[in-house]
């Protein structure tokens, strides 16, 4: 849902995109865009790829049939950055860890379901290969949507947080389209105002 977007906004920004995955037949048919075959977990498979892109955006997210294999994800995609030189790294992640207005982590709230507990978990495990890095040759920026992200109106706007909160509105609730995400992503892509950080979204 993400990674879709995120694609169609950097076409339609007219960047020039190497966009990797398993299935290529996924990956949309575009004069600015470069359908690669890779695997996260075969890095040689994806390093000789993105040599020439400045560039590296991450849409993963967690298998809950194999949740640990996502930290490894992390670990290998840190490798892939760093040995294929690209200038900036970002990497979707998680709203569950996520502080709310009192300051308790938004999994551990009454109402987040059980079953979206291992995702949050893991998100956060994940979130920390990054905070360790030292001195990676990359810029890394860890962004995490609204609690609710899903398809929606492409209006351009978004509100941020710095310092681990969960961005809701007046009522408390915290949603972003997958569309204003995106243009948040590629917004990112092309400025440089973030550094080795965790930064969060919402409408």
């Amino acid at each position: 849902m993400i990674g879709s977007r995120i694609l169609e906004e950097l076409i339609l920004r007219d960047h020039l995109v190497t966009a990797i995955a398993r299935d290529v037949g996924r990956i949309p048919t575009s004069p600015l865009v470069s359908a690669q075959e890779g695997d996260i977990y075969k890095k040689e498979t994806v390093i000789d790829r993105i040599r020439d892109c400045e560039v590296l955006v991450s849409a993963l997210s967690p298998d809950i049939r194999h949740p640990e294999r996502f930290v490894e994800a992390q670990k290998n995609l840190v490798e892939i950055a760093s040995q294929a030189g690209v200038k900036k790294f970002i990497v979707i992640g998680g709203a569950g860890n996520l502080k709310n207005s009192v300051g308790i982590k938004v999994m551990e709230t009454d109402g987040f379901k059980e079953a979206w507990k291992v995702t949050a978990r893991i998100h956060e495990k994940a979130l920390q290969v990054y905070k360790e890095l030292q001195d990676p040759g990359f810029i890394w920026i860890s962004v995490s949507p609204a609690n609710m992200v899903a398809p929606g109106k492409r209006t351009g706007k978004y509100r941020l947080s710095l310092d681990d909160t969960l961005v809701t509105d007046e009522n408390g609730v915290s949603y972003i389209s997958a569309e204003d995400f995106s243009v948040l992503i590629v917004d990112l892509v092309e400025n440089d105002g973030f550094r080795n950080q965790r930064i969060a979204a919402g409408s």
